[in-house]
C-alpha cells in the first residue's frame, strides 16, 4: 500500500491505491533518517488503515493544534497526573519560551527540528541588558523539557513524529560545580541590604527580600535543595534538639521518595531560632514566606539570588545559581575532611557516586591520611 522513496537525502512516503484518483500519492516524511522515515511510514500506514490518515486529503483528518494550545493541554494533563507545581512551572516557563520562540501561531505537525534546535541554543534573555550566551545546563534543561513535550504530542497523536529524534543532546560539560566560600556568602548578604537602602525613596516599591537571605544561610548550612526549603514547615524543625527533617507530603516528594533528617548548627540554627522567636508560628506553617506572607514560588528565588550574586559581583557570578548552595555544603564539608558517606547522608544523595564530586576539594585531609599511615 506505502512505500520509502528517498530524493535528494530526503524520504517520502509513496501511496498507492487504484480507487483514488490520482492513484498514487507522495508525502513528504520531513527526515533524513531512514530509521525515522519507516517508524514514520508504519505510523501514517496504519493511520491510514484505520481511516484516521488520508494522504489524498491533507493527512491527518484530525484538527491541528498551534503549539501554544498544546503547552496549555500539556501543562493541565501533568497537573490532573499530579505532577509537583513547582515542575509544572519549570516546565510551563521553559515550553512557553519554546512557544514564542516558534512562527506565531505555529502548528504542531509544522515543527522542525531546526526550530526546536535554535531554541535549544538560543541565547539566554535575548533582547534585554543582560542578554549571553546561554550555560550548557540551560541548553540540556531546555532539551530535557521539550523532548518530554513532544513524547506527550506523538503520544497523543498531536504530531506524527517527534522532531526531537534529530535534534542532538547537549553535551554535558564535565567541570567542576561552582560553590559559595564563606566571603562570598557574606558579600551576597550584604548586598541584599545594599539594594534595600539604595532604593528607599525612590519610586516604586523598595523591595523586602529578608526572606532570601533567610533561605541562603539556611540552605549554605543544611544543603537542602530549593524544592525542600521551600516544603519546609515549623513542625520539621526542632531548634532545641538541633535538626530538622525533609518530609513527604500529599504535594511534594522528596527526591529518592527520601526522608532524612538534618542537623542543624552554626548560622543555620541561629536564622531558624531567631525566625521561630520572632513569628511564634503554627506546626503547619511554611517556614520560608516573603514580606506578604505567601511562600516564594521556585522560580522568584532562583531570579532574585541570580539578581544578587551580579550585584554582589561575585567571581563566578555566572556559573552560580540557588542550587550552588547546596554544592557549597557539601564542598565546605569535604573540605574539613568529612567522609564522602556522611556528606551523602546530609545531602541526601541516592548514592555515594553522586558525592564523589566533592572528593578532589580535601587533597591536606588526603595528605594527612598518608602521613599518620606511612610517615612524614
Amino acid at each position: 500500500m506505502a512505500s520509502l522513496r528517498k530524493k535528494s537525502g530526503h524520504y517520502y512516503a509513496r501511496f498507492y491505491d487504484s480507487n483514488r484518483s490520482p492513484k498514487q500519492k507522495e508525502l513528504a516524511l520531513k527526515t533524513t533518517r531512514k530509521g525515522n522515515a519507516r517508524k514514520k511510514l508504519v505510523k501514517w500506514e496504519k493511520g491510514y488503515e484505520e481511516g484516521e490518515f488520508d494522504p489524498w486529503n491533507g493527512g491527518w483528518q484530525r484538527r491541528h493544534e498551534t503549539v501554544a494550545d498544546a503547552v496549555e493541554e500539556f501543562l493541565e494533563a501533568k497537573r490532573r497526573d499530579g505532577l509537583q507545581e513547582s515542575t509544572v512551572e519549570a516546565y510551563e516557563y521553559k515550553l512557553n519560551a519554546f512557544a514564542e520562540h516558534t512562527p506565531t501561531g505555529a502548528m504542531m505537525r509544522d515543527v522542525q527540528p531546526d526550530q526546536v534546535h535554535s531554541y535549544i541554543h538560543a541565547r539566554a534573555n535575548e533582547g534585554q541588558e543582560n542578554e549571553g550566551e546561554a550555560s550548557n545546563a540551560t541548553k540540556r534543561s531546555r532539551y530535557r523539557h521539550v523532548r518530554a513535550f513532544f513524547s506527550w504530542a506523538e503520544t497523543n497523536d498531536l504530531v506524527d513524529a517527534s522532531p526531537m529524534e534529530e535534534v542532538s543532546k547537549p553535551r554535558k560539560e564535565e567541570k567542576e560545580k561552582a560553590f559559595l566560600r564563606p566571603e562570598d556568602v557574606k558579600k551576597l548578604l550584604r548586598s541584599v541590604d545594599a539594594h534595600r537602602r539604595m532604593r528607599e525613596g525612590e519610586p516604586g516599591p523598595t523591595p523586602r527580600d529578608t526572606w532570601l537571605k533567610q533561605m541562603i544561610r539556611v540552605a549554605v548550612g543544611t544543603g537542602l535543595r530549593r524544592g525542600e526549603l521551600l516544603n519546609l514547615q515549623w513542625g520539621d524543625v526542632d531548634v532545641g534538639a538541633g535538626r530538622l527533617v525533609v518530609r513527604n507530603r500529599e504535594d511534594f516528594t522528596a527526591k529518592n521518595g527520601n526522608e532524612r533528617t538534618v542537623p542543624l548548627r552554626g548560622d543555620a540554627l541561629d536564622t531558624l531560632r531567631e525566625m521561630k522567636e520572632e513569628r511564634m508560628p503554627l506546626d503547619n506553617e511554611p517556614v520560608f514566606a516573603d514580606a506578604d506572607g505567601d511562600v516564594p514560588k521556585p522560580d522568584r528565588v532562583s531570579k532574585r539570588f541570580k539578581f544578587y550574586v551580579r550585584k554582589a559581583k561575585l567571581s563566578d557570578r555566572e556559573e552560580l545559581s540557588f542550587h550552588s548552595c547546596r554544592h557549597t555544603t557539601g564542598s565546605w564539608l569535604s573540605m574539613q575532611g568529612v567522609p564522602l558517606r556522611v556528606i551523602s547522608e546530609i545531602l541526601g544523595h541516592s548514592n555515594t557516586q553522586v558525592t564523589e564530586m566533592y572528593s578532589h576539594l580535601s587533597p591536606e585531609v588526603m595528605d594527612r591520611a598518608m602521613k599518620e599511615t606511612f610517615g612524614s
